[in-house]
């Protein structure tokens, strides 16, 4: 017995292999002139489409959730973002040394962080590096009484309210035009 397909099935038959090999050809068309492996990335580069001025608080969040001065603080910068139209923002991480705080230190000024405030040993420790690696982001330490203070850093210390004011302070007096 022979397969006697009707014109209508052969019609169905040539479109759908025309469309298979259609298929191919642009397959091997978009895949010609790469070898499998994708290409580099692009670069990201953050922007502040706003055009204002950025302070960032940051520290390890064990150190800052146990501590008063936190919350003073970052209301301070929030103040200090709608008295001066400031962006703000807050990077908390687990970060209990130095060698593991100084990257978050570094993207924050790679993000444009004009003014980076850092509570706890770990962070203020790592200031000082970043500080000379950020010469045109300006840092300060938040530190408790006793604890060592980085060279070349401004250090705030006081009661949780004379911090607040000092951080403060420093968010006003960023120059008002953005990066």
């Amino acid at each position: 017995m022979t397969f006697h397909p009707t014109p209508r099935l052969r019609w169905v038959l040539g479109l759908a292999a025309a469309l298979v090999l259609a298929g191919i050809g642009v397959g091997m068309l978009l895949a010609s002139g790469t070898d499998g492996k994708a290409g580099p990335s692009a670069a990201v580069s953050p922007s502040n489409v706003s055009g204002r001025r950025t302070a960032c608080l940051t520290g390890d969040t064990a150190e800052t959730t146990g501590r008063t001065d936190t919350g003073a603080v970052w209301s301070a910068l929030q103040d200090a973002a709608r008295q001066r139209q400031l962006n703000v923002q807050q990077l908390f991480v687990p970060a209990a040394t130095t060698d593991q705080a100084l990257p978050y230190l570094a993207g924050l000024s790679a993000q444009h962080c004009d003014l980076v405030v850092a509570i706890g040993p770990a962070f203020t420790q790592a200031l000082e590096a970043a500080a000379k690696a950020n010469p045109r982001t300006r840092f300060v330490a938040v530190t408790a009484d006793g604890q060592p203070t980085p060279d070349g850093v401004v250090t705030v210390t006081g009661s949780d309210n004379e911090k607040a004011r000092e951080v403060r302070r420093h968010a006003l007096d960023l120059p008002t035009s953005g990066n």
